[in-house]
């Protein structure tokens, strides 16, 4: 049988930019856009009332930060998966959304196919980190061997 198609609410503060990521899942059947919000109050209120089962989340929102949603929504809804779709591919950041309790992180102006792809993985609950980014961030848990402390005799 057909896998019913995946719920995902957007939230992203830039009317223009908003309206080309839908004009992306068009002709996707596999993904139903339930709902979208301008900033992170609005998808707070909206949210409880949709129940998606993927939030496609940008971080540079005003007031209330990607971040700060991510924390509140996975604190109601802990089974709810966020996928963090951004232009910040800065580490410190992915770090940040991935503690706060997100599933995954892409990189706006990612191709199409490789979005839908990641919001079918988070939904599935598996983690989505863009290759590049997961590269560097794993230089951040690399052992520095010269940083090393001395053990003293």
């Amino acid at each position: 049988p057909a896998q019913p198609p995946i719920r995902v609410f957007v939230v992203e503060d830039q009317t223009k930019i908003l309206k080309n990521q839908l004009r992306l899942f068009e002709g996707h059947p596999e993904i139903d856009i339930v709902g979208t919000a301008l900033s992170g109050e609005a998808a707070l209120e909206e949210v409880p009332r949709l129940m998606p089962d993927v939030l496609l989340l940008d971080l540079g929102l005003p007031r209330m930060s990607g971040i700060d949603v991510t924390r509140e929504i996975k604190a109601v809804y802990p089974k709810m998966e966020i996928l963090i779709f951004t232009i910040f591919d800065e580490e410190d950041k992915v770090l940040e959304a991935v503690k706060a309790g997100a599933s995954g992180y892409m990189l706006k102006g990612s191709p199409v196919d490789k979005i839908i792809e990641a919001i079918k993985e988070v939904r599935a609950g598996g983690t989505v980190i863009q290759p590049n980014l997961a590269r560097r961030l794993l230089r951040h848990f690399r052992v520095d061997p010269d940083a090393a402390p001395i053990p003293s005799e």
